[in-house]
Parts: structure tokens; sequence; C-alpha cells
């Protein structure tokens, strides 16, 4: 992200601003909507044309026939240049010089702020940018945004402007007072002011009032155990989303990428409960007493889980103790790594008269994938998929193939799947340890069955074998 989003007041100040052709002009409507104190450099053949638009339009406007690059920059918060050619970098200069934000339009290399597409609604308005590199794409995020942003929304933003002091004096704590108008943008009184409907104010007073009568005390917080899915912030769920949004606080591991948590609410706390490599974790003994003492200080908590909190994520034992202290717990199913990985390699876990079975396994050091019984997973119509395999790979191929699984297996291991680092490593069954080796680093998962001949990189792979084989002929 090179620019960072901001509304600038601009009303504390003049708004330069020089051209007068289309690009000019639309930013110039676009500043009389802000209610910008408006000086405009026109070109010189068009200013009589300047003239009549500043005249009627309702905006402070004054066109200046004078030379731009000689006007000072005194109590100037912003500059537009759309006049095209040298005039654009010499107004650019000019502003940087001076610490003046600067728009040149259609030059972001020059512009020390961009323009974005607009969602206007009154109080509420949503910006859409590119950084300048794409204002076609921006403009049609815009216009989707248009589309589900109901047309009151500005009104129940100004109503909550309006009685932000009122609730203040009513609701002391911050926690508790953002609680409120959660409750108020999600319940009745939001509804009623998105409908139209004039007696929502009223509503709105009367639930202040009430709310001086309720103890916080009696709100009790909440866990909720949350899949972040495999790493494509992407793939979590509405649910995830709007869990993560509302959240007080959140404890997460180290798979969970900063992506996801970048869909959190700002303001959240974040405390990381993971174990890395080569340093010892807190401990679930400990994770399950911050999480009953964090939804006992009233907080809304986050359990964030990589995948499925319910597969291999400890999710059954965090509830279970929820439960006995009596922490209302609720449950957030992630796209675990299984489903999500193999899609993305477009590797099928099922298929008719091929793969009727799958096996969910887990064998993170060599002497746990010793103790599975193999002999039980041998089946070709088994497609077997194993959790945090990597460094017992060749304990796992040695067992398959002792306990009758062929060796000429078709395996994978996918390593960071759903992520921009994903790798897939495709090959044999008794290959499997140099596949894991080729993989490098974890979160990787690995699948064992004749549907990995069917995923995209076992097809690129036969391509590329082809190709040298070709070449070699």
């Amino acid at each position: 992200m090179r620019f960072l989003p901001v509304f600038l007041d601009l009303t504390s100040g003049t708004v330069i601003l020089v051209g007068s052709r289309d690009h000019a002009l639309n930013k110039l409507r676009l500043l009389a909507a802000a209610g910008a104190r408006i000086r405009w450099f026109p070109d010189a053949v068009d200013a009589l044309k300047a003239q009549a638009v500043a005249a009627d339009s309702k905006a402070p406007i004054t066109v200046d026939l004078g030379d731009p690059r000689r006007t000072e920059f005194k109590d100037v918060v912003a500059v537009i240049s759309a006049a095209g050619g040298p005039l654009d970098d010499e107004m650019a200069e000019r502003a940087r010089s001076a610490r003046v934000p600067v728009n040149v339009v259609d030059r972001p290399d020059l512009s020390t702020f961009i323009v974005p597409a607009i969602v206007d609604r009154g109080d509420v308005v949503v910006a859409v940018g590119t950084g300048g590199a794409a204002p076609v794409l921006a403009r049609r995020v815009r216009e989707r945004i248009e589309a589900v942003l109901p047309q009151h929304i500005g009104k129940l933003a100004a109503l909550m402007g309006r009685y932000r002091t009122r609730l203040s004096a009513a609701i002391k704590d911050m926690s508790s007072r953002r609680r409120f108008w959660e409750r108020v943008v999600d319940g009745p009184v939001g509804e009623a002011v998105l409908s139209g409907d004039a007696e929502a104010e009223a509503s709105l007073v009367a639930a202040i009032e009430n709310s001086r009568h309720v103890s916080e005390a009696t709100v009790p917080g909440t866990v909720a155990l949350v899949g972040a899915g495999p790493g494509d912030p992407d793939l979590l769920t509405l649910r995830a989303m709007h869990a993560l949004q509302d959240a007080d606080i959140i404890f997460y591991d180290e798979l969970v990428t900063p992506e996801i948590l970048d869909r959190a609410r700002r303001d959240a706390e974040r405390v990381f409960v993971g174990r890395r490599r080569g340093q010892r974790g807190i401990g679930q003994d400990e994770i399950n007493r911050r999480l009953v003492e964090a939804a006992r200080a009233g907080k809304r908590v986050v359990r964030l889980k990589s995948g499925d909190p319910f597969v291999f994520g400890r999710g059954g034992e965090e509830l279970e103790h929820l439960r006995a202290a009596g922490i209302p717990a609720v449950i957030v199913p992630g796209i675990t790594a299984a489903l999500g990985c193999a899609a993305e390699a477009g590797l099928p876990l099922t298929f008719r008269n091929e793969a009727s079975r799958v096996a969910i396994v887990t064998a993170h050091l060599a002497e746990e994938a010793a103790a599975i019984d193999w002999s039980a997973l041998t089946d070709r119509q088994t497609t077997l998929v194993i959790y945090m395999g990597l460094s017992s790979a060749a304990a796992m191929r040695d067992g398959l193939i002792a306990a009758g699984r062929a060796p000429g297996t078709p395996a994978a291991v996918l390593a960071r799947g759903s992520r921009p680092d994903a790798h897939a490593s495709v090959g044999r069954l008794d290959h499997l340890a140099a596949l894991a080796a080729a993989a490098g680093d974890g979160p990787a998962l690995i699948i064992i069955g004749e549907v990995v001949a069917r995923s995209a990189p076992w097809r690129a792979a036969e391509i590329e074998a082809l190709a040298r084989s070709s070449e070699v002929a």
C-alpha cells in the first residue's frame, strides 16, 4: 500500500485547481461537493467559460487568471493540477517544496495523494483507490459497493454522531459504548433509520436512557473458536469475518498469516499463543486459562486457528474446557487444509470408481508415524491425507509400503497451500522423502492416492517430462 487513505478537511483552507479540461472540471465538481474553498486557475482560452461555471456554482470558487506558478501557498491545504504538460510538473515541484499535498491527474509519479473513486452517502463516504494504477478498476469496485450500500446509511451515521456525547455521559466504558453502537447498527434502530422511519431517533434516545440502568457486569464475555482456513484471506467464511470484526481480543497460532490478521478489527488486541520453531510454546493449559480469563472480563474473544478448529486444531479440547468453566462458546468452522490445498492443486480427494474414501491422519514425528496402523490405509480406494508429516515422510513411506501400499502410488506434498509462495511436489510413494525435502519449509500437506494423478501439478510434471524426452530424442 503506497498511499494511505485519509480524509482531508477541505474547509480548513484553500484548494488550488489548475486546468479547465474535462479532468479539471470533474475535480471541480468533486471539490465543490466537499465544501472546499477553491482557487481555480483555468487555461487562458477557457477563462470566460470558467467564470461562467464559477458564477453558476454554489461553492466558493475564485477564478484566477494569473500564473499559478507565481501564487503563494499560504493557507493552501491541497493542490490539484490537471493542465497537462510541463505546467503539471512545475506545480507538483512547487507544492512538494512547500510541503502541500498535490495531485496531478493521471500522474501518480508526481502526486503525493490521489483522488479515489468515491461512494458518497452523506456522513458515510467510501473511498476506493488503486494507487493511481487502475482508475477504471476503482470505479468498477465503487459501482459494486454503491449497489449494496443502503441509501440512508449516511443518515444513520449522522444520527449516531448527534448522540455520541449523550451516550458518553450514560456509559463511561469505551468497550461498552462500542457494543451499544453495534447493537444500534445491527438492531431495530439501525433498521428503522435505513428504512426511512421517522421514529427511529426516539427509539435511540430511549435505548440510551435504558442503558444507564444496565450493569456491564451482567454482560458475559464469549469465546469464538474460529477457523482461519489454509492461509488465503479470501477463503475466510463470512461468519469468521464477522467474528474477527467484533473481537476485543484475538489469540492466534503461528500458522495464521498476517493477511488473515489484517481482516480483524484494527483496535482488537492480538495475542500470539503458538509455538515457533526452536521455541517452547506456552502450553494448552495456559491457553485455556487465558481464554477463560478474557471471557470472564467481559471480552469478546476469538481463538483463531489455521484450517478448521476441529481438525487437528485442539478445538474440541478448548470447547470442553470452556463448557466446564461456564463460558459461552461458538464454533466457526474453517476450510481445512485437506480441502483448501487440494482444491488449489485441482486434486479431487474422491473420484467415482477410483477413490471412495478419505482418511485424514497426523504424524508430526517419526515415532508418531511408526505408531500408526498403516494396514488400514493401504486400499487403493482410500485417499490418504497426512497433516504435519514433512519430518516423518520417510517413516510414513516405509510404514505404508511395508503394510502393502504399492510403491508406485501417486503422492503429492502441498506446501504453504493457498499462499503466494505455495509449492507442490508430486511423484511416487517410494520417493516421498525426496518430495518432502523438495517442498521446503511447511506448513505442508501430504496426499497419497490414485487421485493425485488427476491434479494440476501431476499433469504439469507429465508435460515437462514429455518435453525433456523429446529434447533427448
